[in-house]
C-alpha cells in the first residue's frame, strides 16, 4: 500500500478536516479528536520539507516548550503526591493541546478564503450540538425562567455564543450578501442571518450567563470607542457603513444591559454577600456567584504564595486535592465549602496555583506569540477589515473569560482555542501574495 495519493491531496485532504473539526467541535467532540489527529499527522509529513521555517516558528516552539515544561511538572507533581499521577499525566495534554492552534493555521495560511466555510461550519456545528442535546421536555421550565444549559456547561457555550454573536454582527454584510451559483440571495441570507441572531439570543438568555453579558458589554464599548475615534479608517467604508458599524457596537451595550436584568435576582443576591464586610465570611450559595469566586480567588492566591515558583503541578485540583487532603492551611470556613468546587473558576488563578511563575512566563511566551500575530493582521492591507475586528473583539471576550471560569481541561474550550487562534495564526504563516477578499461590513 502506498500513501503517495494522500501526500499529493493533502491540500484538499485539510480542508475536509477542517470542515469536520468546525463541524463537531461543540457538537461531536469524537470525530473532532479524530479530524484534530489526522490535521497532526498531515502536518507531520510537512515537517521535513518545511524543517527551516518550522524550526524558527515562535508558536511550534511554544508547543514544544509547554510540552516539555508540563511533563516535567507533572513528573515532579506525580513523585510528590502518587494518587494524583493519572490526573498529571492527563493535565499534560488539556494544558498542551489548546497551543496546537498552529496545525489549523498552517493549513489556512494558503487558502485564507477556508476561513469563511470554517466559521460557517463551526456556527452550524454548535446549532446542531445544542438542537441535538437539549432536553425538550423541560421547555415549559425554561419558558417559565430557569437556567438552562442545553446540555452543556451553561458559562462554556454562553462564551461561544457572546463570540459568534459578535461575528453575526461583523460579517452581517457577507451572509445578507451572500452568492450562491453566482447570483445574489438577498433574502436567503437575511433568513439566515436573523434565524442565527434569534438562536445566539436564546442561547445567551437562557443559560444566564452574567460573564457573557459583561463579555459583550466590554466589547461593544470598545468597538463603539474605535468608530468614535477613526470611523474613516483605511478600510474604504462608506459613512453609511460605519454608522451601521457604530449602531452594531451600541447594540452589543444594550443586549448586554437587558441580559444583566433578566439575571437581577443574582445581582442583589451578590450585591448583598459583598456588602457585609467584615459581619461573616462570604457566601458559597449558589446565586452570589460573584462571592464566591472571590473565596475561591483567595483560595487559588494561597496555593500560590506556598509553591510560588513551580506550583502544585499541571493536574492538581486546589479544591478537590489540597484541601481535602489538607495540604494547603485553609480556614475553617474554606475547608468547609470550597472543596464543593470543582475548581478555582478562573484559568488565570488555576495557572498560578499549578504552575506558579512558571505558568506566568508561559503566559507571557504565549502572549508574546499572538501579539506577534496580531501586528500582522493589524498591519497586513490583505487583512479583511470584519474579520480583524472579529479576531480582536474575540481575543477580549476570551481573555475576559479566563479571568471568570476555568474550562482549559475540556474540551470545548481547547477547541475553541485551536479554532479561533488557528485562523487568527494563520495571517502570521501566510505567504507573501496569498491575498484575501478585504469585502465585509
Amino acid at each position: 500500500m502506498t500513501f503517495s495519493p494522500i501526500l499529493t491531496r493533502k491540500p484538499a485532504i485539510a480542508r475536509v478536516l477542517l470542515l469536520i473539526f468546525a463541524f463537531c467541535a461543540w457538537s461531536l467532540t469524537a470525530p473532532a479528536n479524530i479530524a484534530l489527529a489526522l490535521l497532526a499527522a498531515l502536518f507531520l509529513t510537512e515537517v521535513p520539507g518545511h524543517w527551516r521555517q518550522l524550526r524558527r516558528e515562535p508558536a511550534l516552539l511554544l508547543v514544544l516548550g509547554v510540552l516539555a515544561i508540563t511533563s516535567a511538572l507533572a513528573l515532579r507533581a506525580a513523585w510528590l503526591y502518587p494518587d494524583t499521577a493519572a490526573d498529571q499525566w492527563r493535565a499534560v495534554s488539556a494544558w498542551v493541546t489548546p497551543l496546537l492552534f498552529v496545525i489549523p493555521a498552517w493549513w489556512l495560511r494558503r487558502d485564507p478564503d477556508q476561513v469563511w466555510p470554517l466559521l460557517g461550519a463551526a456556527f452550524l456545528g454548535l446549532v446542531f450540538g445544542v438542537l441535538h442535546k437539549t432536553d425538550w421536555s423541560l421547555t415549559p421550565q425554561v419558558l417559565a425562567g430557569m437556567r438552562y444549559h442545553f446540555g452543556y456547561a451553561a458559562l462554556g457555550l454562553a462564551f461561544i455564543a457572546s463570540v459568534m454573536l459578535v461575528g453575526l454582527f461583523l460579517f452581517r454584510a457577507r451572509i445578507t450578501g451572500m452568492r450562491i451559483g453566482g447570483r445574489a440571495r438577498p433574502l436567503l441570507g437575511w433568513a439566515l442571518w436573523g434565524l442565527g441572531l434569534a438562536f445566539l439570543l436564546v442561547v445567551l438568555v437562557v443559560t444566564q450567563s452574567r460573564g457573557a453579558a459583561v463579555g459583550l458589554a466590554v466589547v461593544g464599548v470598545l468597538y463603539a470607542l474605535l468608530q468614535w475615534l477613526n470611523p474613516g479608517r483605511q478600510d474604504g467604508r462608506a459613512p453609511r457603513q460605519a454608522r451601521l458599524a457604530l449602531a452594531s457596537a451600541l447594540l452589543f451595550v444594550a443586549l448586554a444591559g437587558t441580559l444583566l436584568w433578566t439575571t437581577r435576582g443574582r445581582q442583589l443576591a451578590d450585591f448583598r454577600e459583598l456588602t457585609r464586610g467584615s459581619q461573616g465570611e462570604l457566601s458559597y450559595h449558589e446565586a452570589a456567584s460573584v462571592a464566591i469566586r472571590l473565596n475561591l480567588a483567595q483560595v487559588g492566591l494561597q496555593a500560590f504564595s506556598a509553591r510560588p515558583l513551580l506550583g502544585f503541578g499541571p493536574g492538581t485540583s486546589t479544591t478537590e486535592f489540597l484541601i481535602p487532603r489538607r495540604i494547603l492551611a485553609v480556614s475553617d470556613y474554606q475547608l468547609a465549602h470550597a472543596p464543593a468546587a470543582s475548581h478555582l473558576h478562573s484559568a488565570a488563578i488555576e495557572t498560578l496555583a499549578r504552575f506558579g511563575l512558571v505558568g506566568v512566563l508561559i503566559a507571557a511566551a504565549l502572549l508574546a506569540v499572538l501579539g506577534r500575530a496580531y501586528r500582522t493582521l493589524w498591519s497586513d492591507p490583505r487583512a479583511a477589515p470584519d474579520l480583524r475586528a472579529f479576531l480582536t473583539l474575540g481575543a477580549v471576550m476570551l481573555l475576559l473569560y479566563c479571568l471568570y471560569d476555568f474550562r482549559l481541561m475540556n474540551l470545548d474550550l481547547r477547541f475553541f482555542f485551536i479554532l479561533f487562534l488557528g485562523i487568527l495564526y494563520s495571517v502570521q504563516l501566510r505567504p507573501v501574495g496569498a491575498g484575501q477578499r478585504s469585502g465585509g461590513s
